[in-house]
């Protein structure tokens, strides 16, 4: 199983879909997709960018390529997995309520832990 194959499950799993949901909504078989899940099949660049689009992901969060996020804590890949998962509108209301909080509380210790019980 490759890391791409992973990826769709994973991704289809989240978001509460079958394989036919997929298939259905990029245009083709379900068992062409099902090929892809199992990495028996290969998606091509443009099935790749459709699968990114359907998904509402990056093509690099399809195939594993995560150099920037390396250092980022569990909780925090979590949060932002659920981020990009949001309409654009409630991303930009998440946005300006995290720009209110951080100038509400200027004095912020930036050494404390992220997602503390404080």
């Amino acid at each position: 199983m490759t890391e791409l194959s992973k990826n769709l499950q994973h991704i289809r799993a989240a978001r509460g879909l079958r394989q036919q949901d997929v298939a259905d909504g990029l245009g083709i078989n379900r068992a062409t997709y099902a090929n892809y899940e199992a990495g028996q099949r290969s998606p091509n660049h443009v099935m790749l960018m459709k699968l990114a689009a359907l998904f509402q992901v990056h093509v690099d969060d399809l195939l594993g390529f995560r150099p920037d996020e390396s250092h980022l804590l569990p909780e925090e890949i979590s949060l932002l997995e659920r981020f990009r998962r949001l309409p654009v509108a409630k991303r930009a209301f998440f946005s300006r309520w995290v720009d209110f909080e951080l100038q509400d509380n200027p004095n912020i210790d930036k050494k404390e832990p992220p997602f503390s019980s404080k």
